[in-house]
């Protein structure tokens, strides 16, 4: 059986090779700074990622988009949002949520080296006819489970309740989550305990490098087994609602232990579901570009996200 899944693992990687280089001299020197740092995450490889795509979005296009920024979808100061909207009203969009990082105790929807990143997403997004989320949420120790994914689900009820005044279609709302981000977007996708009537109500996730394993004990709890039967795969295996379309990303120089956890989950879908969801390995990027490279000249992955997206719209409204 595991034979079977790295070949397929295999199969998924086999025509990136095939992609199209990036040509920008600054886009290539960030990739040769990113390989010298390797497969670590540490704050070197956090600020000095950082600092590479502070300098690169200077010149990014942030198009022509209505911005309100620290919309509050509760009463916690963490619990804000900024939106991006296209210009024009009278349509009704996609919205694509973007839930950072952080490791469940740091984070924040702006960028503590740059503003300009995390707004990259939102931007990239709304350029594209849709509608950008820069979300944040409560961080651990001022937390416990499962309350970071009920803040997710916060963020839906508000998308849902204003959908009308942002120009959103409630039935495409779509989550792209980043590390420790996916672990409460994946609580969400598959925790009954933290959906509305037993539904996730987003339309798809995007789910870049996640953390999937429930190791932080602070947030967990302390009893071991506990936090295994919190952990993204056991909820995933014993989950048996409305499934929703997923996008599995890693990073070329992610650590070993990322790149694992999201095989491991893709292998795990692939058998509940008896069909795998999208995967795809992200070259030259490591565990920080693989969201903050949104909205650059490298658009080899971001292009997979507008696909991915208009595919899951399409074929919801054949149904």
């Amino acid at each position: 059986m595991k034979a079977k899944y790295l070949l397929g693992l295999a199969l998924v990687l086999a025509p990136l090779a095939g992609m199209p280089q990036v040509n920008d001299p600054q886009l290539q020197e960030a990739y040769r700074q990113m390989r010298a740092m390797g497969p670590v995450l540490n704050p070197q490889v956090i600020n000095g990622t950082g600092a590479l795509y502070a300098e690169i979005h200077k010149s990014t296009d942030k198009g022509n988009l209505n911005v309100a920024k620290d919309l509050h979808y509760g009463p916690d100061d963490k619990q804000v949002m900024d939106v991006y909207t296209p210009q024009g009203g009278g349509v009704s969009r996609p919205a694509v949520v973007f839930i950072h990082g952080g490791g469940l105790t740091g984070g924040d929807k702006d960028n503590a080296l740059s503003d300009l990143m995390n707004a990259n997403i939102a931007q990239y997004f709304g350029r594209h006819g849709m509608v950008g989320i820069n979300a944040t949420y409560r961080l651990v120790p001022n937390i416990e489970y499962p309350q970071g994914a009920q803040d997710m689900q916060a963020i839906v009820k508000w998308i849902r309740d204003n959908a009308v005044e942002y120009g959103i279609n409630p039935r495409q709302i779509f989550f792209l989550c980043s590390s420790a981000g996916c672990t409460h977007t994946s609580a969400l996708l598959y925790n009954t305990q933290v959906m509305y009537e037993g539904d996730p109500d987003i339309a798809g996730a995007i789910m870049l490098s996640g953390a999937y394993q429930a190791d932080n004990r602070d947030y967990f709890g302390s009893n071991a087994e506990v936090r295994e039967a919190r952990s993204t795969y056991a909820l995933a295996e014993n989950y048996s609602g409305p499934r929703v379309p997923v996008f599995l990303m890693s990073a070329e120089h992610d650590p070993s232990g990322i790149e694992q956890g999201t095989a491991r989950l893709y292998a795990q879908l692939c058998e509940k579901y008896n069909d795998c969801p999208r995967f795809a390995q992200a070259r030259d990027h490591n565990h920080i570009s693989i969201n903050q490279h949104i909205n650059s000249a490298d658009d080899r992955y971001t292009s997979m996200m507008l696909e991915f997206i208009h595919k899951v719209i399409a074929e919801a409204e054949m149904e």
